[in-house]
């Protein structure tokens, strides 16, 4: 892999560092030469510390999550824009680049094709708010173990709603965690799609710790981003099994 440009890697600071205070977490990215960190939602957090620490840092903000109402329940339609909006001005303020999405639970008895219309017409109107501030919607398919209720599991059904909404501000975040255990061929759903992928997030199979504890080939996968010339973030999204700062500069070296 010489001469490759080294991959951008995000810290997911809701699950790694999770020992130390929120604030000084992303001391310690900084320190350890990361470029980005991410988290889920300003709950518990003083968002002007944040904002004053990421800017004296130089740290750049790769993600947030975005809502937690259903994309595909329209009974839930203004909630999910009000929280969306709600998490845009954030984005704004911290120059975050991606707004994490999910469908949410699919719902009993409504056919599926009704419930996809749905989450496709919220993803349109959102991606405007999204435009506003400069974000991108990056949309999260999760696995059906972990997430049983979920209406999207499947990255495949996921790039076909991102080609549906066609709006460059929305994409879809590709977590290799989930859609490897959901349908695995992850090299091959990669390549075909990156153009459509905003956020990348890696952990590994089972048990979602660090990259190289489990099944998934990770310096395979970052080889294959590097060669592919990925420009967004890879999301370091995962439980360390081992010391954290150690498990970090570990992964950190496998996308050199």
């Amino acid at each position: 892999m010489t001469g490759l440009t080294p991959l951008r890697f995000s810290v997911c600071i809701e699950t790694i560092l999770v020992d130390k205070p929120f604030e000084q977490r992303m001391e310690y990215v900084s320190d350890l030469g990361f470029p980005a960190f991410e988290f889920w939602d300003r709950k518990g957090k003083d968002m002007n510390i944040t904002l004053a620490l990421k800017m004296a840092l130089r740290l750049e903000v790769a993600a947030i999550s975005a809502h937690s109402a259903s994309l595909v329940d329209p009974a839930q339609r203004q909630h999910v824009l009000g929280e969306i909006t709600r998490a845009a001005g954030l984005a704004f303020d911290l120059a975050c680049t991606n707004l994490i999405v999910t469908s949410g639970p699919a719902l009993p008895g409504v056919p599926r094709d009704e419930q996809r219309w749905h989450l496709v017409d919220v993803l349109k109107e959102a991606a405007q708010i999204a435009a506003d501030v400069d974000a991108t919607l990056v949309l999260e398919p999760l696995n059906r173990i972990d997430h049983p209720d979920v209406y999207l599991s499947s990255s495949d059904e996921g790039f076909d709603i991102v080609r549906e909404v066609n709006n460059p501000n929305v994409k879809l975040l590709f977590d290799c965690y989930h859609q490897q255990i959901s349908e695995g061929n992850l090299t091959q759903r990669i390549i075909a799609n990156l153009d459509l992928i905003g956020h990348i997030h890696v952990a590994d199979v089972p048990g979602r710790h660090e990259p190289g504890t489990g099944e998934i080939n990770y310096e395979h996968i970052f080889g294959i981003l590097r060669e592919q010339k990925y420009q967004g973030f890879v999301g370091l999204e995962y439980v360390p099994l081992v010391d954290p700062i150690a498990s970090l500069r570990a992964v950190r070296a496998m996308g050199q």
